[in-house]
């Protein structure tokens, strides 16, 4: 458990406690002085930094209860249809796939455009203007923020409906429950504990959401109330927003550690509390469910042919709906990287002046093959360091208790949770101490950090598939603890090692956080970054919208490559009693 403990106490304890420490210190340019409680009573003093938290807190909040209900939805479809399952799949692959960094400006020129005029409103006549429309603003970015956090919502809650026993969906439909029925009072309260746990960690994700307002609208449209003696906030400025423009403006690094110090130890209460509650809804949410399952499957809330009707048009319009949104970001991508013309303006299906020559331009012009041989070496590190870190813990918590276990995951959960741009601030005054900067170990050393709470996940799931008397057997025939862990545990934990490995490697290569931060020499730069400087913000001049989309369709083609040979150890997971 060693490199575990090492990785989170370095990347997400020490950053704290850093900022904690320079929050008392004025820091200008390495100039370092005792300054008290003199940042404290300047943040303190700053409205910015209420009124940021308590736009995240509504964002969060509004987006945890989308994605949970539009999750629940659409998992309910693909577990009742296999004609649907196919279809929602793959509408949700997309938001899967594609990163934020192609993404969300991608949805820019779909909704915003040109000042408004974009393809939302030449398909629907509906004008949003990003920059001067707060309202539009706000629901745009949160609707963007929660199209790309749904599939990992639906695919939990679909793996929580395979697990219900066919004897007790059997017997509700014996006693006459339909689709509504089945969906809220059956259904709903076996998965409640996945549904907990998924609403815990969208909402402490949703808290500190960065890229989606970051890169869709720059903050969103100046408001009144925002106007402040330190910043101007705007529809959008969630505090991680806040506190990037805090760190960019500041002169004195001890003020920006103290807004660091502050937020990080918000998050970190708030991911726990919310993480605690997730872990609690998982013990009873089950265990009402088959009560009311085998108790009071007669006597149904939500019955009736008409409602049956009404729910199963609703859930069918928002697969429908979740296919045209996936459909529309291909089409917008494919469609600006064969165009001849660097705009957002769409005169037709196909573009009216087709051309090839956009890939041709990025790389002998731009020179973006070292852009992706940038990227290569820092997702390559990382995959090359996450199975090292993580199978080793995976193996030793298989064999710890339940309490144990759960204790392990809710701690790397809610480190993990809290990590973000006031995690990042700390760091980078780390690496800056350590001569760091500039280069990729740092990069390296944070995606490994934000890929082990899940790669640990998914690898103890994986372990757990393989009965404990596989070690007994060994035992009995001789073989040491340490034969048994390199003849046998080893090589069966290969599939969990890989997969560890791909998570590491995605992290890395869609980042652009880091790297924003991290990277100041153009050379260096990762693929993220280079698609940044395509387009740039919402209010980014001269953007080369053509060139952008030719380069996300080289980078989906490179990623696809890299989950196509790792289909293997993903394919063969357990199978479910739902499994066809």
């Amino acid at each position: 458990m060693l490199p575990l403990a090492f990785l989170f106490a370095v990347a997400g304890v020490v950053p704290l406690a850093s900022a904690i420490g320079d929050s008392f210190f004025h820091d200008i340019y390495g100039e370092r002085g005792f300054a008290g409680l003199e940042n404290y009573r300047i943040l303190f003093s700053d409205p910015g930094l209420a009124r940021s938290a308590l736009l995240s807190c509504g964002w969060a909040l509004l987006q945890t209860l989308i994605v949970t209900t539009l999750g629940y939805a659409l998992a309910l479809l693909m577990f009742e249809s296999k004609r649907s399952r196919g279809a929602v799949y793959a509408a949700l692959i997309v938001p899967w796939a594609i990163p934020a960094i192609i993404a969300v400006p991608l949805w820019r020129m779909i909704i915003h455009g040109a000042a408004g005029d974009s393809l939302l409103f030449r398909l629907f006549g509906l004008r949003v203007n990003l920059l001067t429309d707060g309202t539009a603003s706000f629901i745009a970015a949160v609707l963007v923020s929660a199209w790309m956090r749904l599939p990992a919502a639906a695919f939990v809650l679909y793996a929580a409906l395979k697990k219900v026993p066919e004897r007790v969906i059997d017997a509700a439909r014996i006693d006459g429950a339909g689709r509504a029925a089945l969906a809220s009072r059956i259904l709903l309260p076996l998965v409640a504990g996945s549904g907990l746990a998924v609403a815990a960690l969208e909402f402490t994700s949703a808290f500190k959401e960065f890229s989606v307002p970051f890169l869709l609208t720059g903050g969103g449209p100046p408001l009144v109330s925002g106007m402040t003696d330190r910043a101007i906030l705007g529809a959008t400025t969630t505090l991680e927003v806040y506190l990037y423009d805090i760190f960019q403006g500041a002169e004195d690094y001890g003020l920006s550690s103290s807004y660091a110090a502050v937020t990080g130890i918000a998050v970190a209460i708030l991911a726990g509390l919310a993480l605690f509650a997730g872990r609690g809804g998982e013990a009873v949410g089950p265990r009402r469910g088959s009560r009311a399952a085998k108790r009071e499957s007669a006597r149904f809330l939500l019955t009736g042919p008409v409602l049956d009707a009404g729910i199963l048009a609703l859930r069918l319009t928002i697969g429908v709906l979740t296919a045209v949104s996936a459909s529309l970001i291909v089409f917008a991508l494919l469609r600006t990287a064969f165009s001849g013309l660097s705009s957002t303006y769409i005169e037709g299906f196909l573009p009216l002046y087709p051309t090839t020559a956009n890939f041709y331009d990025i790389f002998a012009v731009d020179g973006i093959g070292r852009t992706f041989i940038n990227t290569l070496i820092v997702a390559l590190g990382a995959a090359a360091i996450c199975p090292f870190v993580v199978v080793p813990a995976a193996l030793r918590l298989r064999r710890a208790s339940p309490g144990r276990r759960a204790l392990v995951f809710i701690a790397a959960q809610a480190i993990g949770a809290a990590g973000g741009m006031h995690s990042l601030v700390p760091l980078y005054g780390l690496f800056r101490s350590l001569g760091l900067l500039g280069g990729y170990a740092p990069v390296i050393f944070v995606y490994l950090f934000h890929a082990a709470p899940y790669a640990l996940f998914v690898a103890v799931a994986w372990l757990d598939s393989f009965p404990a008397s596989i070690e007994e057997s060994a035992r009995i025939e001789g073989a040491s603890g340490l034969r048994t862990f390199f003849s046998i545990l080893l090589p069966l934990s290969l599939p969990a090692a890989a997969i560890a490995a791909m998570t590491a490697f995605l992290a890395a290569w869609n980042g652009f956080l880091v790297p924003l931060l991290f990277l100041d020499d153009d050379s260096k730069y990762t693929i993220a970054l280079r698609l940044f400087t395509y387009v740039g913000g919402a209010a980014s001049g001269a953007p080369k919208w053509n060139r952008f989309a030719a380069a996300a369709v080289v980078n989906l083609v490179i990623v696809g490559m890299v989950l196509w040979a790792l289909k293997g150890p993903l394919g063969s997971a357990p199978t479910s009693e739902h499994e066809e």
